[in-house]
């Protein structure tokens, strides 16, 4: 097994961890609905197919790489595995909120820690150009979970 099947299922779990601490949470404080259940699903199979988008476009690249642009090194991916950190680092955090509404007490190295390795990923993205709606208003929420947690 790869390191990269391993993120894989890392992924597939932090996705998982994400939906149950989120359904338990949301029946703690009555607002359970199966509606926004199955949005929430609908929500993890679109992040589940960028995932699988990234990966065909490594492919790509990585066949490209190997017949048409000549590379001096073996391309093995870049695409997916950055994708799927940063969907990591995204279910992980949504797992602490969900965590917090649960009344757990999390220590706020981990909130702050998890808030600092996403900014640096989206830091990174807006050097690269790719900054949009989406990625500010998750930076937002971070922020209102670290000053939550403080």
């Amino acid at each position: 097994m790869s390191w990269f099947f391993w993120l894989i299922i890392l992924f597939f779990a932090a996705m998982v961890f994400d939906y149950v601490t989120g359904t338990l949470a949301a029946r703690k404080c009555g607002e359970w609905s199966s509606t926004k259940a199955r949005e929430g699903l609908y929500h993890k199979l679109g992040i589940a197919g960028a995932l699988i988008l990234a990966l065909l476009i490594d492919i790509v690249v990585g066949l490209a790489a190997d017949t048409v642009i000549r590379l001096p090194f073996e391309f093995r991916g870049l695409f997916s595995p950055l994708c799927a950190v940063w969907y990591i680092v995204t279910e992980f955090g949504s797992v602490t909120e969900n965590l917090n509404r649960l009344g757990a007490k999390l220590p706020a190295f981990l909130t702050r820690g998890l808030a600092i390795l996403k900014g640096s990923i989206e830091e990174r993205d807006v050097e690269a150009g790719g900054r949009d709606e989406s990625t500010r208003k998750e930076k937002e929420q971070s922020q209102r979970m670290d000053k939550d947690q403080q």
